[in-house]
């Protein structure tokens, strides 16, 4: 049967690294933080909510578009950001990599350019891959991770057909600056290129940062696909529900491309009583990812040639390990079988992530000190050079 695949799906082999991931999964024991899964329940007035809908009946087909009251309390939702949306500007689906997958679907041809600010969600290359187009990855400065905007305008060529842009940003935790926003926003309007905003940390920001959603710019809101998620808010990720918000008659046209996207009705139910509120567990979320990216960074910091800085959003840690000259790869296998933790290597990232690996901070506090330790440990292994394992030959 391997004869009759797609080129699109013999394209998705799986590369080195994700090889190496794969092959650690299966180790014993193990501390798992390769996925950014929150170790928060989903707040309980959510949970009630979708069993109330569940009773009451809420179990058949939605409708297409997604529930209107839903849509529109999302668009009043992003609108805190100064964007101008209603309901038919919102499209629910069944996860924010869905609606990604959509965005790109609709609007993607083989070859197009697609220009990647890095390190960047590691997802972003499987699927553009997928569709056949071409990365193009512009390194952010590492001091302090801050894109560099004239690299992004030096990338642009007549083939370059979006910017997928992700603030605030896994894995470095980069919240964009007005003067970033604005210059993404300029040199789109200028090059007449397409937008993804990855907005789906945008509750997450520290040290009183706020969020600027690039849709809100001048000429931004007609050519950008703003995608949300309630997995990370909410700490719903496997109820599985994203939108995409974006001009209303691109939101039409993703609701021509047949597949089965729509998010099951109770939960659709429930994401109105999350939005609603209460928002103090949110808040309580936020405080404590908070506390570990505190606590993290100054761990790491501790170790003798460990570089980590302190991430501004989201909730994840992105130590440099360049000055000890380990690559990612080859930490990650040794953390693996010596550490027993699974974390993905930097170069998942793009190519600006080698010697770095990302870990998330979804476990408590006590979990992430077991961690510090053992990766100390490890570095202390490597650094003597004894017996570097090795997962993959």
């Amino acid at each position: 049967m391997s004869k009759h695949l797609s080129d699109r799906i013999r394209r998705m082999e799986l590369t080195p690294y994700e090889r190496v991931v794969r092959e650690s999964m299966g180790i014993q024991g193990a501390i798992n933080l390769l996925s950014g899964d929150p170790d928060f329940p989903t707040p309980d007035h959510i949970t009630q909510a979708a069993v109330e809908a569940l009773r009451g009946g809420w179990t058949k087909y939605p409708p297409i578009p997604g529930y209107e009251d839903l849509r529109g309390a999302v668009a009043e939702y992003h609108g805190r950001y100064g964007v101008e949306w209603n309901a038919n500007n919102v499209l629910p689906t069944p996860g924010s990599s869905q609606a990604l997958y959509l965005c790109l679907e609709s609007t993607l041809r083989e070859g197009d350019e697609v220009i990647l600010p890095t390190p960047t969600y590691l997802d972003y290359f499987r699927i553009l891959r997928y569709f056949g187009a071409k990365i193009v990855e512009v390194p952010m400065v590492e001091e302090g991770w801050r894109l560099d905007l004239e690299g992004l305008k030096e990338a642009v060529s007549e083939k370059t057909k979006m910017i997928i842009a992700c603030n605030p940003n896994n894995p470095t935790g980069t919240v964009y600056t007005e003067g970033e926003v604005k210059g993404i926003a300029d040199l789109a309007v200028e090059r007449d290129l397409l937008v993804v905003s990855d907005e789906v940390y945008n509750e997450f920001l520290y040290d009183g940062r706020r969020h600027l959603s690039l849709a809100a710019e001048p000429g931004m809101r007609e050519r950008t696909m703003v995608i949300l998620s309630f997995s990370k808010t909410f700490a719903m990720t496997g109820w599985r529900l994203g939108f995409v918000l974006a001009d209303e008659e691109f939101i039409r046209g993703l609701q021509r491309i047949p597949i089965g996207f729509r998010p099951s009705s109770f939960i659709q139910r429930a994401a109105i009583a999350a939005l609603k509120g209460p928002w103090d567990e949110v808040k309580r979320m936020a405080e404590e990812y908070d506390r570990r990216r505190r606590f993290m960074t100054e761990k790491l910091n501790e170790m003798e040639g460990v570089e980590c800085q302190l991430p501004e959003g989201a909730f994840y840690v992105f130590p440099s390990f360049r000055d000890l000259n380990i690559k990612s790869m080859e930490l990650v296998e040794n953390l693996a079988r010596k550490g027993k933790i699974l974390v993905h290597p930097g170069l998942a990232f793009g190519e600006v992530g080698e010697y770095h690996i990302r870990i998330p901070l979804v476990k408590p506090i006590g979990e992430l000190g077991k961690v510090a330790e053992r990766l100390e440990s490890v570095l202390r292994e490597l650094k003597k050079g004894e017996g570097r394992a090795k997962l993959s030959s």
